[in-house]
């Protein structure tokens, strides 16, 4: 297959557009320009905040790490970008590298970034500036094939849709490496992004990748705030790259220790029980320089070792090994390994990961989906030997990797199934506007406490429209509903916590999991009272495997809920536990019993309170115990004295009378009155 020949613009070709946000990976957040084009971030909001106080949110916008995955049977692909910050030539390591190295790869414009596509291991490397990028891939026979877009290392772009000359699907979906360290780790100076180290590891793993190095970064535990996104999608490796300058510019070994240790205390509270692995400072060409802390750089490396020791799933590569000291492979003759030192230090980090007894790993990367690149290094006990008698563990199918693409793809090819909803994708945005500097003064300042009112008003309002039976009003009370759903995501997103995306997918996940009898192979259901226990075995199993939560019977009943709501739900479950009455004529004899406890009290006392609270939990029993929604109920009642009363004050008024002014005897012959107005539904038997 060749490939990397340019299409002309000109050339008349009918294109398969889709938006390019839904298949970008490695970003922690997404932000829609005014143009149309989509700006990734490596960071949440909340981490660029923190780096901004830090000095370091230049450095920290640049695009590294950020892929862009898709599948196509056709014979070309197209695409917009946009340079948003571009490279900064007056930066000195920009002409040292220059100096050294001269051009590097196919980038056209210089040597320090590039835009790679990726076609089963034919790398083309682009010129990282604005314009349509259009590619030919020679694929006479339209095969299946995996596109990857690499962004930059160092500048920032904005892209825009993807486009194909044949069908474009999502590429399988792999889980993540999480690469954390310094300009090195950033693949800085390499020129190609698909090459810098972490890239290569990732893909020798067959994982994705993200890519949260920051150039110049000191080592600080604040900027590990506003991960939950990534908690939501736990990498299954870490790598961290600490680089040099801690010791290179802080004075006090003492602090670069005590904040390697407070950096590490953080990754393992965020991401308990995935593999840490520490890559040591690599050699640089002043190493012999005096440094502020006067410490050596192998003691960086020694305590980088103790802070390791004894912390479950921490584990050290040797940095100084991983790469020969020549100041040859170093792009600026002193730091930042060049093309060729960056793949020697990729395959000498890929040999230490798969040379550990990890079980954790070999577990996590033994089936990840392979990418698709020649350069894929084998996983774990897997054999490279085709002549090989032993067992080879074939890589599962993509819908065996991600079990909620696999349902979605077989929904979707349904004739009835939805597809897109661009008034949902508008409305979002237009919350997201409302939120932006130049937005609206009371929506920049909501924050989840100061609207959760809010949702239970708009709920509540929302129900009373079903209970009308006016679909045009339910409609709208719906939409108020889904803004305060839609406010909260975008607060939280604005705050780096989770997004509508976190939302709507943790939602999806949710449902396919408790719908085993729709959607998997191992349950059935006919009836609506065998989905309620295969509903009940699975959240049991969801509490069970949540560690970070208690597994009390009654703790996720939120205690937010109505009164009677909560009583009900609260039984309930005591009750399938077996703490239940035999009848309901038991129940009644404890409203009895409650009752006599309330008359024992002095009137109007907190234990008399107390006593009556009691009185209303056993009635909510006597209504659980009848099959009776004893909220529903109480609304129920509640409607039918308005509507009582209403009549009266109609009567009164007739009477040019003031309801407020009849005495007891009249009212009673009011409210009889209206009772035999009302008209009793012949089936059921209510007004």
């Amino acid at each position: 297959m060749a490939f990397g020949k340019r299409r002309d613009p000109d050339e008349d070709v009918t294109w398969t557009h889709v938006p390019v946000g839904r298949y970008v990976r490695g970003a922690m957040r997404l932000e829609r320009r005014d143009d149309g084009l989509v700006q990734p971030y490596r960071f949440s909001a909340a981490q660029m905040e923190t780096l901004d106080e830090l000095g370091r949110a230049k450095r920290s916008v640049a695009t590294a790490g950020i892929t862009i995955d898709f599948v196509t049977d056709g014979d070309a692909i197209s695409f917009e970008c946009k340079v948003t910050r571009p490279l900064d030539q007056d930066n000195p390591t920009y002409d040292n590298v220059v100096r050294s190295l001269g051009q590097i790869g196919e980038a056209e414009n210089g040597v320090l970034d590039g835009i790679d596509v990726m076609v089963g291991g034919h790398v083309f490397t682009l010129p990282a500036q604005t314009g349509t990028h259009r590619l030919e891939i020679d694929n006479p026979s339209h095969d299946d094939l995996e596109v990857v877009i690499y962004l930059p290392c160092i500048m920032s772009l904005a892209v825009g849709d993807l486009a194909s000359t044949g069908q474009i699907r999502p590429a399988p979906q792999r889980d993540y490496l999480l690469a954390l360290g310094d300009s090195i780790t950033q693949g800085f100076v390499v020129g190609c992004p698909s090459q810098s180290w972490p890239a290569r590891v990732a893909r020798g793993l067959g994982l994705d990748m993200v890519n949260q190095a920051i150039a110049g970064y000191y080592f600080d535990v604040r900027t590990l705030v506003g991960m939950f996104r990534m908690r939501r999608h736990r990498p299954t490796l870490i790598l961290v790259a600490y680089g040099t300058n801690d010791w290179a510019h802080k004075g006090s070994s003492k602090r670069i220790e005590a904040d390697a240790k407070a950096y590490f205390d953080r990754l393992a509270k965020l991401f308990p029980g995935i593999p840490v692995y520490m890559l040591t400072p690599l050699w640089r060409g002043d190493v012999d320089e005096a440094m502020p802390s006067g410490k050596r750089l192998t003691w960086v490396a020694k305590m980088l070792r103790r802070q390791c020791k004894g912390r479950k799933g921490f584990k050290v590569i040797d940095g100084w090994a991983a790469l020969p000291h020549d100041e040859r492979l170093m792009a600026d003759q002193r730091l930042h390994p060049n093309s060729i030192g960056t793949e020697i230090l990729a395959d000498n980090i890929l040999d230490a990961l798969l040379s550990q007894d990890d079980k954790v790993l070999e577990r996590s990367i033994r089936y990840a989906a392979p990418v698709g690149a020649a350069t894929s290094r084998p996983c774990v006990s897997e054999s490279t030997d085709p002549s090989s008698d032993d067992v080879v563990d074939e890589p599962p199918e993509p819908d065996e990797v991600d079990p909620l693409a696999r349902v979605d793809q077989e929904t979707a090819a349904r004739a009835d199934a939805p597809t897109t909803h661009p008034d949902l994708d508008a409305v979002i945005r237009t919350i997201w506007r409302l939120r932006q500097p130049d937005g609206c003064p009371w929506d920049k300042v909501q924050t989840h406490a100061s609207i959760s009112k809010n949702m239970v008003e708009e709920a509540y309002e929302a129900v009373d429209a079903i209970e009308e039976g006016a679909p045009a009003h339910l409609s709208e009370e719906l939409g108020d509903v889904l803004m305060q759903v839609l406010l909260h995501a975008q607060i939280a997103d604005d705050d780096g916590e989770f997004s509508i995306d976190d939302i709507a997918r943790q939602l999806d996940e949710k449902l396919v999991r408790r719908h085993p009898h729709v959607f998997g192979d191992h349950a059935e259901a006919t009836s609506a009272d065998e989905v309620a226990g295969i509903w009940s075995d699975v959240k049991l199993e969801e509490r069970r495997d949540d560690t970070e939560r208690s597994v009390g019977l009654l703790d996720d009943v939120p205690r937010a809920l109505p009164a009677l709501m909560e009583a009900q739900k609260v039984s309930k479950k005591a009750a399938a536990c077996g703490f239940d009455w035999d009848s309901t004529a038991g129940v009644w004899d404890k409203v009895a019993e409650e009752r006599g406890e309330f008359e024992a009290e002095a009137s109007g006392s907190t234990p008399a309170a107390e006593e009556f609270g009691d009185i209303l939990f056993a009635l909510v029993n006597v209504a659980r115990k009848e099959g009776i929604d004893a909220e529903a109920a109480l609304r129920s009642s509640n409607t039918k004295f308005r509507n009582r009363w209403s009549a009266m004050e109609h009567m009164a008024a007739a009477d040019e009378r003031d309801i407020s002014d009849l005495d007891r005897d009249k009212l009673e012959e009011l409210w009889q009155r209206a009772k035999a107005l009302e008209v009793r539904d012949p089936q059921t038997g209510v007004s």
